[in-house]
């Protein structure tokens, strides 16, 4: 089992401003059209295998969905 790294406060901001940093237009496409690792591949496979089999049903699935999202709005910062 991988560890969860732990990060300084500065390291932790430092990747925090890296993450919401804008990206140029360029690196944006570059970004999207980049084709999947052969990890992430089977990493998305794995979330939509373990999606449908909790959430069989499309109603079931949008469901979850709505939660989720609710949930996201309530909890988001401001």
């Amino acid at each position: 089992m991988s560890q969860v790294p732990t990060f300084t406060p500065e390291q932790r901001a430092e990747l925090e401003a890296w993450e919401n940093r804008q990206l140029s237009p360029d690196e944006f496409s570059a970004r999207v059209q980049a084709p999947w690792s052969e990890q992430e591949a089977a990493d998305f496979a794995a979330l939509v295998a373990w999606f449908t089999k909790r959430y069989p049903t499309a109603g079931e699935r949008l469901g979850a969905m709505r939660h989720l999202t609710a949930q996201w709005r309530a909890n988001r910062p401001r």
